[in-house]
């Protein structure tokens, strides 16, 4: 079964608002439903919210613009030339059922890789979802022959630009090892750093088991979930509420998700 668009394979998802497979009714007219997809490349940048907010942000903006409504979020912590995203496959998947157009801040957060961006994009179009939505390229229409063209020409570009930073990083390794830079390697009280830092964090993760074990149980989105964990006090190192994939992370530590 295909890794991304099977369909044996939803990831954990949050569902936020509306029901059922029509356009959420807001008003006088129907708003057209947004599935949010967020990708982050590194743990530090989930757990820290740098990156997603800005996602966030821009799909927020780009639902206020078309007059829509963002009805689930997925939260994916993964390289772009990854194919294996389960989060993504349950994106897909929640698309499919309500006919909603997936909504991503920038293309290359849906993927650097631009074979898997256009086996995507035929995805939407054969399997009932409404289709791609990139806030940075939002007139891009690639159910036409000339959307798929460009649709083509920016996958291959963001996926040239991540071999590039590859291979300069290669080629800057190769040049720090032939100078004697040693690379690579933990050393001892880096590990013993790591270890003491996961302690710590499935310690706090475990004070809040009791909190979170029943509202997992009342099926309680991660969104919802931190606006309670922020009202009883736990927000993250700027005070803000944490964001979802923290929530997220936190539910693993005590296999809850």
């Amino acid at each position: 079964m295909d890794s991304v668009t099977g369909r044996n394979r939803p990831g954990r998802g949050v569902l936020v608002t509306g029901t059922g497979c029509k356009p959420v009714v807001t008003g006088t007219r129907e708003a057209v439903e947004l599935i949010a997809y967020y990708r982050v490349s590194t743990t530090r940048q989930g757990e820290s919210g740098l990156g997603l907010e800005a996602q966030q942000a821009k799909v927020q903006q780009m639902a206020r613009e078309r007059g829509a409504v963002v009805v689930a979020e997925f939260v994916e912590v993964e390289s772009g030339r990854k194919a294996d995203r389960p989060q993504l496959a349950a994106a897909l998947v929640e698309a499919r059922k309500r006919g909603a157009v997936v909504c991503v801040a920038k293309m290359d957060r849906l993927a650097r890789d631009a074979e898997l961006v256009l086996r995507l994009n035929r995805e939407a179009q054969n399997n009932g979802m409404g289709r791609f939505l990139f806030c940075d390229l939002p007139e891009i229409d690639a159910t036409s022959a000339a959307g798929r063209m460009l649709l083509t020409m920016m996958a291959a570009v963001a996926e040239f630009e991540s071999r590039r930073i590859g291979e300069r990083t290669s080629e800057a390794m190769a040049a720090a090892k032939a100078r004697g830079v040693k690379l690579g390697g933990l050393r001892a009280n880096t590990l013993m750093r790591n270890d003491a830092a996961r302690d710590r964090a499935n310690g706090e993760a475990e004070k809040l088991r009791g909190v979170l074990a029943p509202m997992v149980a009342a099926g309680m989105s991660l969104r919802q979930m931190s606006a309670a964990l922020a009202g009883a006090g736990k927000r993250n190192g700027k005070g803000e509420p944490l964001a979802a994939v923290q929530v997220s992370r936190i539910l693993s530590r005590l296999a809850l998700a």
